[in-house]
């Protein structure tokens, strides 16, 4: 027996058949429903809320037909009394099957009172989603029973996927996201009492005070090649771990090994052809500069992906692991976008269907799980036929939805990169193209390409 069973009576079964967990829920909500009088609280409405126009919501078929009469009803302003729904269940040739009058006013009798529709309508979604549990179960197992052992891999992904769309149907727990303006408004008055918090850092300072990033986040970092975009979100996910936050971090285009020795390079300030060399390549100073960090690099809460298939769903399932085993949502740093697939694994999907299709799903999962995600995106040839060379928002490739669904969106610019004796050599600028939760500007930053880091120009 339940908890809402044990301190809700619900009224007694009534030996027809309504012997399914639930029923006698469902008869309680319909029962007030038929029930209602006009000018008091409305049963309809507040069923509705938490079961919406779904009749697979009730256990007994029947009672999932006459719901259909009530809302069909309802949604005409009219009365849902017993008379009107028998009315309309004979207008569409519903009334026999679900029993006729009898029926009908058995249900009337089980009705519950109008102010507690809402708990009822809770315990029928409730029983609904263990129904829809119970059913994805039993089709894992036939599924694993008849499995070729080569695809096992790809059926626990599609088994995976089904139990997190059914988790995804919170019911009654949604609450709050539909509603009047105003009845949540002084809660968020007194938070903003306090200072907002960022759910995640980049490590520079410049950045850090005018990306303000937000737990939900999709920040967007593009660039042409070779201009960075890998050293700067690599580095944005180092400081951010060594904050204490987890981290995890998707490298779909560079290796575990060339990954690893960019974060050595980059917290030893060992230069980096030294480690990719290796051998007599790596002086004894570097080896003293390595020992030196090995304890803080063993202490952070970085979680590293390499696996060459990365997909939405991937993402969320690794997300949802770090904040079972931390307690907190990580930040999420994925190298790049462009080379992610759908779930689907739709061949004839063109590469703007595709990207626009992960885009979209990322967002979902920002905002589902309230993670951060970081994304590096590459820019076409725009900016290189331009004077100045500098990149513009239009030129991202592959998909409009990537500018669409970011928050933030910044752009990589190297002068030196174009002109090798440019008084500004050694620093990059970082042009947020897209902010919305600050200004839009250009952070200058210094680069040193072979420690594989940026750095606020004040320290470098």
């Amino acid at each position: 027996m339940t908890t809402f069973e044990q301190t809700v009576h619900l009224p007694s079964q009534s030996g027809d058949g309504s012997q399914l967990p639930g029923a006698d829920a469902g008869a309680a909500v319909l029962g007030a429903c038929l029930m209602a009088v006009s000018g008091g609280v409305d049963p309809v409405a507040a069923a509705a809320a938490l079961l919406g126009d779904d009749d697979r919501d009730f256990a007994d078929p029947h009672q999932g037909t006459i719901w259909r009469a009530v809302l069909a009803l309802h949604a005409r302003s009219r009365p849902t009394g017993m008379p009107m729904v028998e009315a309309e269940l004979r207008r569409t040739g519903d009334l026999d099957r679900v029993g006729g009058l009898v029926r009908l006013s058995q249900i009337a009798q089980q009705a519950c009172a109008p102010a507690e529709v809402e708990q009822y309508a809770e315990l029928v979604h409730g029983y609904a989603r263990q129904r829809r549990y119970e059913q994805t179960l039993v089709r894992g197992m036939q599924m694993a029973r008849q499995a070729d052992p080569s695809a096992v891999n790809g059926l626990i992904a599609a088994h995976q996927a089904e139990l997190e769309h059914l988790a995804a149907d919170q019911g009654p727990e949604q609450r709050g996201l539909f509603g009047l303006f105003h009845e949540d408004l002084q809660e968020h008055l007194d938070t903003l009492e306090q200072p907002a918090e960022a759910a995640a850092i980049t490590g520079l300072t410049d950045l850090d005070a005018v990306l303000k990033m937000r737990p939900g986040n999709v920040i967007l970092v593009a660039a042409r090649p070779a201009m960075g975009k890998s050293a700067l979100t690599l580095g944005m996910a180092l400081a951010n771990a060594e904050s204490g936050r987890p981290t995890l971090v998707h490298s779909l285009e560079m290796g575990k090994a060339e990954v690893t020795n960019r974060v050595l390079a980059s917290r030893a300030r060992v230069v980096l052809h030294h480690l990719t060399d290796g051998g007599p390549a790596i002086t004894d100073d570097d080896w003293t500069r390595i020992a030196r960090r090995l304890h803080d690099l063993d202490s952070m809460p970085l979680w590293m992906d390499y696996s060459a298939r990365v997909t939405p769903h991937l993402v969320r399932t690794r997300i949802k692991h770090i904040t079972r085993t931390t307690g907190r949502v990580p930040l999420v740093v994925i190298d790049y976008i462009q080379l992610m697939e759908t779930d689907q694994r739709n061949s004839r999907q063109s590469a703007y269907e595709r990207v626009s299709e992960v885009s979209r799903e990322l967002k979902i999962i920002a905002e589902d799980t309230q993670a951060v995600i970081i994304c590096c995106a590459q820019l076409n040839r725009g900016s290189e036929h331009r004077e100045g060379k500098r990149p513009q928002t239009s030129d991202l490739r592959d998909s409009g939805q990537l500018e669409q669904d970011a928050s933030a969106i910044i752009l990589l610019h190297r002068e030196d990169a174009y002109d090798k004796e440019s008084p500004r050599s050694g620093e990059s600028d970082l042009i947020l193209s897209k902010n919305r939760s600050g200004v839009c500007c250009t952070v200058t930053v210094a680069h040193q390409f072979h420690y594989s880091r940026l750095r606020d120009m004040a320290d470098d």
